[in-house]
């Protein structure tokens, strides 16, 4: 019997490595954004081996897919909690394992908007970028600015929304509740 469980968290796999000098590696780490979903043939074989099982009776429920529902569902309702302690209003989605979040209630220090990546060079750096990079240093959760998807014209569409994956361990969800916690609730 194959662990569904990992299977399923195999999302953004990234299979090998690189070595080299740092101008090189720098373009490496650019590309390496969008390509790793191109999944290596072992793989392939493997998910199509579980496709097969999943059909089966599984923990309960009719079948894996049935599980994995309900459970994607209760850890999208960890999520929705872990963000209403930071003050950011969710935007709850009926699929997938993404949430977005209105972000626009969070102040946050000016300066970071004029950090600079090489994977957002803008200067000033676009505030769901800026906001992303200031959680992961100074709360300690990490969030995906949206506007990575969007054309530069249209970058200020995505300002004060944040992505987070729910597609992670309780006990993730719940230490990014705990430090979400820990930080807004001693700032009031």
């Amino acid at each position: 019997m194959f662990n569904f469980y990992f299977i399923r968290s195999c999302t953004g796999w990234k299979v090998g490595w690189a070595i080299g000098p740092p101008h090189l590696i720098r373009a490496v780490t650019s590309v390496q954004q969008w390509c790793n979903f191109s999944a290596p043939t072992p793989n392939q074989d493997a998910i199509a081996q579980c496709l097969i099982q999943a059909k089966l009776p599984y923990k309960g429920f009719d079948s894996y897919y049935d599980w994995l529902v309900d459970e994607y569902k209760r850890k999208r309702m960890l999520l929705i909690h872990a963000l209403q302690e930071a003050n950011m209003k969710p935007i709850i989605p009926d699929g997938g394992f993404f949430i977005m979040a209105d972000s626009s209630q969070i102040t946050f220090p000016q300066e970071y908007l004029h950090e600079s990546t090489d994977a957002m060079p803008m200067n000033p750096m676009p505030r769901d970028w800026a906001l992303s990079r200031w959680l992961t240093k100074e709360v300690g959760v990490t969030a995906i600015p949206p506007s990575a998807f969007y054309r530069q014209e249209t970058i200020h569409l995505a300002e004060n929304l944040l992505r987070f994956a729910f597609c992670k361990s309780d006990t993730t969800i719940l230490e990014a509740q705990n430090r979400f916690n820990k930080y807004f609730n001693t700032k009031k």
